[in-house]
């Protein structure tokens, strides 16, 4: 599985009614998408005590197919559209968890790590638990830029964190689950 977000960094006087009222509008363009394992629409807001007025999606592909649908035969237009060129950072999924109540995400926060150069990577740690309250976990690396982040979906917004806190605006999923 692949991981994709890109982030739309916007003014500190920015209205983020804007961006909460786009994604209740089309948000649901993006359930049953093909490929698609889960978008998470997703924001900070200074209002809300966050540093900066963010919106930066994640999603959690399947297959590249659908990915590569979604960047060049359309869906990614009506970003470029909107708020111009914007870089899309790709990674890979070592770790996806999602528990049966995962679409009851309301917040996600963000650990970013450096991997440290070593002589072996055998001992990087790069599974990860579900913990107490914890709906879903995500742990994505970037081989390119030596990265590793931990996406954790909450129902709750957490409280007492130095984490990024993103809140979930709408969460696109497959209306039937995948057949094993």
């Amino acid at each position: 599985m692949q991981a994709m977000r890109y982030e739309i960094a916007l003014p500190s006087d920015y209205d983020m009614s804007i961006i909460r009222s786009r994604v209740a509008k089309t948000g649901h363009l993006m359930d049953d998408f093909p490929d698609l394992l889960f978008k998470a629409f997703l924001i900070s807001e200074q209002a809300q005590g966050q540093l900066t007025n963010n919106y930066c999606p994640l999603y959690i592909w399947k297959r590249s197919e659908g990915m590569t649908k979604f960047i060049f035969e359309g869906p990614f237009e009506n970003i470029l559209k909107s708020f111009g060129w914007q870089s899309i950072q790709i990674g890979i999924t070592s770790t996806v968890l999602l528990t049966d109540d995962f679409s009851q995400s309301y917040w996600v926060t963000e650990e970013v790590l450096d991997i440290s150069p070593s002589a072996s990577l055998k001992d990087t740690k790069m599974a990860a638990e579900l913990e107490d309250k914890e709906l879903g976990k995500v742990v994505v690396y970037n081989p390119d830029k030596w990265k590793k982040v931990t996406y954790t979906f909450w129902k709750e917004k957490p409280i007492n964190t130095n984490l990024n806190v993103f809140e979930i605006l709408h969460l696109s999923l497959p209306s039937e689950p995948e057949k094993q």
